[in-house]
This record gives C-alpha cells, sequence and structure tokens, in this order.
C-alpha cells in the first residue's frame, strides 16, 4: 500500500511538470509572436455603414407613401452601378427634344422636364413622338415632366398646335367659376397631358400671394390657405389617380413676398408665420397623398439664412418632420442662377444631395452628374445615401406604374 501511494505521488509530480513547461512554452510562444511583426495581412476595421452600400438597413422603412414597394425597388438598387444610380436623381430641363435623347441614354437620367422651347413648329403628334423617343432611349422608365400650370407657364398648351386648348391660370380661373371651375380644368389638364405621354406635372403652385406686385400672384390660386388647401388636396388625389403625378410648389412657400430682381429671393418672416399659413396647402396636398413636393431656391431667413432651401437641411426636415412628407423632393432649377454662395463650399448639386434632395432638376445634366458622381467616389456623398435615394425614386417607379 505504501509503495503504491509513493507511485501515485510521483506520477503526479512529473504530470504538474509536463504541465507547467507547455505552459510556459506556449505562454513565450505567444509574447515572441506579439513582439515579432505578423507575416499575416491585418485585419481592418469594419466599414462604417455610411461608407459602403448595405442593402440590409432599415432607413426607407418609414410607412411612406410609397413603402409598399420598398423591398421590390431595394432588389433593383442591388444590380445597378453607382454610376446609374447618381443618374437616376437627375431630371434634365430639355429644350431640346433630340439632345434629350441622348443625355437620358448617355447618363441613365431619372427623367426629363420638358419646355416650351423643346416642341417648338410641331405638330401634336410630332410632340408625342418626341416624347416617346425620350422614353425608349431611357435605360429605366423615366419621368417624363411638364409644367402646364396654366397662363402664362405652360409647356404644351400655348402652341399653335393646341390652338383648340387654352388653360388659363388657376387664379383667373378661381376668380370666375370658383374652386369647382378649377378643378374641372386641372381634370383636363391631367387628361390632356396622359394622352401626350407625360407622367408627371410640375404643377400646382401653392404659393399664398394676395396682391399682383407679390412674387407668384399670377402663377398662384389665391391668398386664401383654406382654399388653396382644397385645391392641392383635390390634385393630390384626384388628379393622380389619372396616371399624371402632382408636384407641390415652391415650398416652404414665397407667399408676399413682392417681385422682386434680387438672387436669391429672401423671405425675412418669422418661421412662426410661415408655419401657420404657407405649410397649409403643403399639408393638405401631402396628406392627400402627392407625389412631390418641389423645394424652392428662396433664402427662408426665419428656418436658415445661411442656405437656399433648396440647400437647406432644416427646410428638409421641416417638410419631412412637420408636414409629414415621404414621398420625393425635387429640386426647383438648381442651375439657372449661381447659388454656390449658399453650397458650403461644394457643388450646388453635391449641396442639394447632402441637403435631403431626391431629384436635382438642371440645365446642365453633365455637370450635375459630375460633380455628384465624383462626390460619391471620394467618400462626400456615402454610397448609402445614394442607396437609399435611389431606392425611393425606385419604388415612386414601381408606384406610379413606370415600371412594372
Amino acid at each position: 500500500m505504501k509503495r503504491f501511494l509513493i507511485i501515485s505521488i510521483a506520477l503526479i509530480l512529473v504530470s504538474g511538470g509536463v504541465f507547467g513547461y507547455s505552459l510556459h512554452h506556449y505562454l513565450s510562444a505567444q509574447n515572441a509572436d506579439a513582439a515579432q511583426p505578423s507575416t499575416e495581412p491585418a485585419a481592418t476595421a469594419p466599414t462604417e455603414p455610411d461608407a459602403q452600400l448595405n442593402l440590409n438597413t432599415d432607413t426607407l422603412n418609414d410607412g411612406g407613401i410609397f413603402s409598399a414597394y420598398y423591398d421590390q425597388a431595394e432588389q433593383y438598387v442591388a444590380g445597378m452601378t453607382k454610376e446609374q444610380m447618381v443618374g437616376q436623381m437627375i431630371i434634365d430641363v430639355a429644350d431640346d427634344a433630340s439632345d434629350a435623347v441622348t443625355d437620358i441614354s448617355r447618363y441613365s437620367l431619372g427623367g426629363v422636364l420638358f419646355t416650351a422651347e423643346s416642341f417648338d413648329y410641331m405638330s401634336k403628334d410630332e410632340v408625342k413622338s418626341a416624347i416617346e423617343r425620350v422614353r425608349t432611349a431611357a435605360t429605366l422608365s423615366p419621368i417624363l415632366a411638364a409644367q402646364e400650370e396654366g397662363g402664362r407657364v405652360n409647356t404644351v398648351s400655348g402652341h399653335s398646335a393646341f390652338d383648340d386648348v387654352t388653360f388659363e391660370s388657376p387664379r383667373n380661373v378661381y376668380e370666375a367659376g370658383g374652386i369647382a371651375a378649377v378643378e374641372r380644368q386641372e381634370d383636363e389638364k391631367t387628361q390632356f397631358l396622359k394622352e401626350l405621354g407625360f407622367n408627371v406635372n410640375l404643377a400646382p403652385v401653392l404659393d399664398l400671394a394676395k396682391e399682383y406686385d407679390q412674387i407668384m400672384f399670377s402663377r398662384s390660386l389665391c391668398g386664401d390657405a383654406q382654399v388653396t388647401s382644397t385645391y392641392a388636396e383635390y390634385v393630390a388625389k384626384f388628379n393622380q389617380a389619372k396616371g399624371v403625378s402632382v408636384v407641390l410648389k415652391h415650398f416652404p412657400g414665397y407667399g408676399t413676398i413682392n417681385d422682386t430682381y434680387d438672387v436669391p429671393v429672401v423671405d425675412t418672416r418669422d418661421a412662426a408665420v410661415i408655419r401657420a399659413e404657407d405649410y397649409l396647402p403643403f399639408k393638405a396636398g401631402v396628406s392627400a397623398g402627392a407625389h412631390f413636393v418641389m423645394i424652392s431656391n428662396v433664402v427662408a431667413q426665419g428656418f436658415d439664412s445661411a442656405h437656399t432651401a433648396a440647400l437647406s437641411p432644416t427646410l428638409h426636415r421641416e417638410l419631412r418632420d412637420n408636414i409629414g412628407f415621404t414621398g420625393l423632393i425635387i429640386t426647383d432649377v438648381l442651375d439657372k442662377n449661381d447659388y454656390s454662395a449658399y453650397a458650403d463650399g461644394k457643388a450646388p448639386a453635391v449641396a442639394a444631395v447632402l441637403a435631403g434632395n431626391d431629384l436635382i432638376l438642371v440645365n446642365d445634366c453633365a455637370s450635375a452628374y459630375n460633380a455628384i458622381i465624383s462626390a460619391v467616389n471620394d467618400g462626400t456623398v456615402s454610397e448609402t445615401i445614394l442607396k437609399q435615394v435611389c431606392t425611393r425614386i425606385i419604388a415612386y417607379k414601381y408606384a406610379a406604374g413606370l415600371m412594372a
């Protein structure tokens, strides 16, 4: 028994010695590895979400008007290049329909806004043909927009080929026949545009001008916020159902600003005044499901004196959070004048993306495209932002029936 006990103790001591030696060797080896440069590639830190195209984001699950199509849109966007996504953010102001065919194909543009000059001396059939050529040239079903407000701002109906079509300014129609007459003209206008091949109309004007010397007097309905709200609701609810999306404009509202040659126009009113009056028609149109809101080039000092509205993150938050808009925000024409002093040292098109716009409306689509793609490549505009914006655009195109 004594002999067995001695042998057992000896084995335990030997085992302990072996374990101690092994542990010492392991720790020494670890310390040596730590002291020497590794021959393996260093592990990189996880890429920040904003630096990569991550399709597993919940940022667009906002219950918005296009949300039923977000999943489908995300799948489509997953197969797009960043160049194609940048192109989708740009709407080209086309004074020449032939140039629009070239541009929409070259840059994969999101769409085209035709001007009155696009259709000079064309017959009705030639207008339809010009629009169709742009549609078929697009790599992805495009926005084909008119600016048919009625009165002095008309893309088509002012041409001699359409002498039998007269869309008067909403103000004149309202003064002559009330809101019912305005609604009848809106119905006729929407049907007219749809038959020609348009799918978006940059109207209605919701600015609340009261006097003839105010900027939007001739283009607006009236100075009454409640009546204008009824107008906005009708156009969004009933006209869009006919296949032509509406664009509520010009947020946050030119209101009672006097006409001026100043660029940009400056609104000195308090934010509280604008919220209490000018916001009302926009809220009505948004609640009725308007697909677009145009944000203006005015400097609304009560909100943000350092930026025009189109370049102001503050006013985009107002539109999203206060108005509750979940559709597409489009700039007014961004390069008609020089707004670079309000763009934080960036190209205005880039500042517009960073401010929160979905669509950039420009005369020079090549310059806007090149500025934005450079900003994506150098990280100024993250690919996540690009993907989110493009997803909303594609979701709209599914929702509006532009894509199947």
